[in-house]
């Protein structure tokens, strides 16, 4: 088994046997079954043909708020055409669409399993999904050699499938930073990356050196407002957010701190709630498509968890407060409160407002933030409109 296939096992896996372990302490039988079908998942997700007009592959769609919804939004607002990106079909036909790509692709799909298993007879399930997979993306590119997949770094394990299956067939992916904390070394190869700051800059640099680096549009940042006396409190959460018993009483927690009569609250993009999950009517729930500006227009202070939008609504003049309890993650994964930027508490002291306050008044954290959010200005990047010639 060669290195590549490796990595994408080790780095697929990773995410993937998580996921798939809470599903087998929740539903054990329904687990036994479910394991073995989900082998084939990809055989449906995958299209069996591309336009010839089709020049970036994004596998996402681009829902309200999400990742999807930047790549495209950016992509087109320098003049890429929206009809040369390829991203998931939202049709009522959907479920049709599948089957008919799973018929297509099984009776190959058998007989290429076979031959794994007689080779690597001590593989499992999850290690044949994500080879399956793999090689359906490794088709598709062999065949449609002009397409970039666009990998966003916040790597899925289909993403490391199709970035795996880029790195040996068609003409390499594009990378695209995400978030700001996304600064690694990247698991395969590209050839071309658009970055947020000097770290995505450095990161792709020291992997692929021949890359094209391209700048994403630089995020404007407003100053810190000041915290009036009787602040809006708002919260914004993650996809770990699912409103547990002791989420809960932290919520009330906050609100007693602050004093406040509403909490309001920005639920991450992917999250299943939704407001009927939340009883007290001292919680409002933000719209689903309410975007980050208009969020943080409604509040004067931000109190989030392990969510990278932290940077964003810093950028937006909220005073923002980490605190630990809203996700299972600690305090600080992020490490922007070491860094000086972000200003936080664990246990929600009582003469919060003035630490807050104090810290976002030091013209330093204005500094650091700059320096976090942008690339040297002695590296000249180009913006987004060069991917047209990668």
């Amino acid at each position: 088994m060669d290195v590549g296939i490796l990595s994408c096992l080790r780095g697929a896996g990773e995410r993937l046997r998580p996921a798939v372990e809470i599903q087998r302490l929740r539903r054990p039988l329904r687990e036994i079954v479910m394991s073995k079908l989900r082998v084939f998942s990809q055989l449906t997700q995958i299209p069996l043909v591309l336009s010839e007009e089709i020049r970036f592959y994004l596998p996402s769609y681009p829902s309200p708020n999400s990742k999807a919804e930047a790549v495209v939004n950016e992509l087109c607002a320098v003049g890429v055409s929206r009809r040369i990106i390829w991203i998931p079909e939202q049709s009522q036909l959907i479920s049709v669409i599948h089957f008919v790509r799973l018929l297509y692709r099984l009776p190959w799909a058998l007989v290429f399993l076979l031959m794994v298993v007689r080779r690597a007879p001590t593989l499992d399930c999850i290690d044949l999904q994500i080879i399956l997979g793999r090689e359906v993306f490794r088709q598709l590119l062999l065949r449609y050699s002009l397409v970039k997949p666009i990998i966003i770094s916040d790597v899925s394990p289909d993403l490391h499938m199709l970035w795996s299956a880029a790195s040996v067939a068609g003409s390499g992916a594009l990378w695209w930073q995400d978030d700001y904390h996304h600064n690694e070394s990247l698991p395969y190869p590209v050839v071309a990356a658009a970055v947020l700051n000097q770290g995505g800059y450095d990161a792709v640099l020291h992997s692929c050196s021949s890359a094209v680096i391209v700048q994403r549009p630089s995020m404007p940042r407003k100053p810190i407002r000041p915290i009036p006396k009787y602040p809006r409190v708002g919260i914004a959460t993650n996809i770990f957010f699912v409103a547990s018993q002791e989420q809960c009483v932290l919520l009330a927690q906050i609100r007693q701190t602050f004093g406040v009569a509403v909490v309001y609250i920005r639920l991450h993009p992917n999250s299943k709630l939704i407001s009927g999950d939340f009883s007290d009517p001292w919680i409002t729930i933000a719209p689903f498509d309410e975007s980050i500006e208009q969020f943080a227009s409604k509040i004067d202070i931000v109190i989030v968890g392990n969510s990278a939008v932290q940077l964003r609504l810093v950028c937006e003049g909220l005073p923002v407060l980490h605190i630990s309890g809203l996700d299972p993650l600690g305090f600080d994964q992020y490490g922007y409160c070491q860094k000086g930027i972000i200003y936080g508490d664990r246990n929600l002291s009582s003469n919060i407002l003035d630490d807050i306050t104090n810290h976002f008044k030091n013209h330093e954290v204005q500094v650091r933030l700059a320096d976090y959010v942008g690339v040297r200005d002695d590296i000249h990047l180009e913006g987004l409109s060069k991917l047209n010639f990668c």
